[in-house]
């Protein structure tokens, strides 16, 4: 089953608009054939990260007393077969899963206290919610030298919003129907549209349309909390003088 038949848990979040990395055209252009997907095989630190994954898991083990094996399978959900989901290790006598993950030292603060960054945990309620499993771990190796695991509980409220999205999106990849485009887009635009005057000047028009949307819509969100404050003044006035 190859990477563009299903959203996998390294796709969801930005399905949803809240990666970091990528955004809702770029996988979208990628699942529909329009753009390769980024060749990282023969960058070092993904084969760092491939090559530790090993470590970490014995680190883990380790750490915890609990063993895990190599989950056997890609995992597909039964009423969605285009939501999948790969798994690093499964632990044994459990329904529990763990993830693994290789971070430099610039990104130690993303990992302070209980925080996980939140392209992570939608990866690993994506792969809860779709391996039918409760709990899973997410160990991180950070800088070569500190390690920690963190733990993440299976959400159906949360999961319920990603399969809603998901749904969404899958409409757009079958119809051919792109998503809207965002500030970061504009090597994707340039790649679906060969660089021209007159395209240039499209997506900067696009660039333009996205802020001012982004403006208006904040500007709503300020006039609702304005609105709900004089109600709710309102209410109270009237409630004190009858």
């Amino acid at each position: 089953m190859e990477r563009s038949n299903f959203i996998g848990g390294s796709d969801i979040a930005a399905v949803m608009g809240l990666s970091r990395y990528s955004t809702p055209l770029k996988i979208w252009a990628e699942k529909t054939g329009q753009i390769e997907p980024d060749d990282l095989s023969d960058k070092e630190y993904v084969q760092l990260g491939s090559e530790l994954e090993d470590f970490i898991a014995k680190k883990f083990e380790r750490k915890t007393g609990m063993k895990v094996r190599r989950a056997p399978q890609r995992y597909i959900h039964k009423q969605y077969p285009f939501m999948a989901c790969q798994v690093d290790r499964l632990i044994e006598g459990t329904d529990m899963l763990l993830e693994c993950k290789n971070a430099s030292a610039w990104k130690e603060k993303e990992w302070k206290d209980e925080e996980i960054p939140l392209e992570y945990i939608l990866q690993v309620s994506w792969q809860l919610m779709i391996t039918g499993r409760k709990k899973g771990y997410i160990a991180v190796l950070i800088g070569g030298n500190k390690f920690k695991f963190k733990e993440i509980q299976a959400d159906q409220e949360l999961f319920d919003k990603m399969t809603e999205a998901a749904i969404k999106f899958w409409q757009m990849v079958q119809d051919k129907t792109p998503p809207a485009a965002t500030g970061d887009d504009n090597e994707v635009l340039l790649a679906l549209y060969p660089k021209s005057d007159e395209q240039i000047q499209v997506i900067e028009e696009m660039n333009d349309c996205i802020a001012t949307l982004q403006k208006i819509k904040a500007d709503i969100k300020e006039l609702d909390l304005q609105k709900d404050a004089l109600e709710a003044k309102l209410k109270e006035a009237i409630k004190d003088n009858l």
